[in-house]
């Protein structure tokens, strides 16, 4: 496990659709990541609403959705605590797991880097892992809130910037985002009005289908040992 570069892909995914799949994809290619593991969020800190499906159905979802790609897995890590993680808890985690040779990608939108001054110890948490900042086209990404210690890590793949230039060992990359769209919200709304539904994976749509996800306000529930856990997930 001695370098290894690994991306961590947080979030609700709910559900998780291509463009996820797309962005983790991409990701890996354009770093050498080793691999991505998405990390679904048990109770996601900075959102009010909750997740429309159970944590379980979403980590489901997941497994069934990257289960073609060799280099994308799925982590139970913040589903096992059965409640709200913070981020700078996670790495802390996965430090101690992969060994503090591995160097962490968090992966993450623009919208909620824009908002990393908001959370738990922010600060820290620049200096523990990389970020790879996903942009939307024509949009402008806001980093006068950072530290200008921060700043000064900047890689904007974008226009060009190559990352042996920086020597800092923790920086902040910036790369075009997908142009798709899919968004999970689209994907709930669809399916609970019955319309057509384009961006999920066969599989996904029929674990959908199957446990008629999203179609109510109250959705079904598992538990962890209703699922079988298949093989990869950390």
């Amino acid at each position: 496990m001695t370098g290894r570069r690994i991306g961590i892909f947080g979030g609700t995914f709910d559900p998780v659709h291509l463009g996820h799949i797309e962005v983790a994809l991409r990701v890996r290619a354009l770093l050498s990541l080793d691999r991505v593991d998405f990390l679904p969020a048990y109770r996601p800190p900075h959102k009010r609403d909750l997740p429309v499906a159970d944590a379980w159905h979403r980590f489901a979802m997941l497994v069934l959705a990257t289960e073609e790609h060799d280099g994308l897995f799925v982590s139970t890590l913040e589903l096992e605590t059965r409640r709200v993680n913070y981020t700078i808890d996670t790495v802390a985690r996965l430090h101690r797991y992969w060994g503090d040779t591995t160097q962490l990608f968090f992966i993450m939108g623009a919208d909620s880097f824009e908002e990393i001054t908001t959370w738990k110890d922010y600060r820290q948490l620049l200096d523990r892992c990389n970020f790879v900042v996903m942009t939307r086209p024509g949009h402008s990404l806001r980093t006068d809130h950072l530290p200008s210690s921060a700043r000064r890590r900047i890689v904007d793949l974008r226009e060009g910037d190559r990352p042996g230039e920086f020597p800092s060992p923790y920086r902040i990359y910036l790369c075009g985002g997908v142009e798709s769209p899919i968004s999970s919200t689209l994907i709930r709304e669809a399916i609970r009005n019955g319309q057509p539904v384009q961006g999920l994976a066969p599989a996904v749509r029929r674990h959908i289908e199957k446990y008629r996800l999203y179609r109510n306000a109250h959705e079904a529930r598992i538990e962890t040992t209703d699922l079988i856990r298949i093989g990869g997930t950390r």
